[in-house]
């Protein structure tokens, strides 16, 4: 099981890199300075503000995944913290996927289409990854594997 979570990790610390590159292409493809320009300055900085903590957050999961991989894994309750809040980050992102977000004003262009799908398929293998984690680090998963 340990193998099989190093492995999730370069994985999903590479998907965390692949995802903070690809949202600059974001504001471009969602229209932003056009649907931010009627907006007044204090939300528009309100929304800068919250879409950088976003980003910086996804830049962070992907440092301390790529780079603390073993820390992630420690089975302390430090790694078992983190571990969860990522795991929740991403299970509310994925919620958010299916039932939060109105996508009807988003062009249905084949490239969206597979954006969207791109996006499914990776915040579902981050709650898994970061789930594993969390059993691993409580406990719940023994060292040397599954029975």
């Amino acid at each position: 099981m340990k193998e099989l979570l190093q492995i999730g990790l370069w994985l999903g610390g590479g998907s965390l890199v692949a995802l903070s590159i690809a949202s600059f292409w974001i504001p471009k493809a969602l229209g932003w300075r056009e649907k931010l320009a009627v907006l007044t300055p204090l939300m528009r900085e309100l929304w800068w503000t919250y879409s950088i903590y976003v980003w910086s957050s996804h830049v962070f999961f992907a440092v301390l995944t790529l780079g603390f991989g073993e820390w992630l894994m420690s089975r302390t309750g430090s790694a078992t913290a983190m571990s969860t809040f990522m795991l929740l980050w991403w299970g509310a992102r994925l919620w958010l996927q299916f039932f939060g977000f109105d996508l009807t004003e988003v062009q249905g262009s084949k490239a969206n289409r597979v954006a969207k799908h791109l996006l499914t398929l990776l915040f579902v293998g981050l709650v898994v990854l970061y789930g594993s984690l969390v059993a691993w680090n409580a406990g719940w998963v023994p060292e040397g594997g599954m029975p």
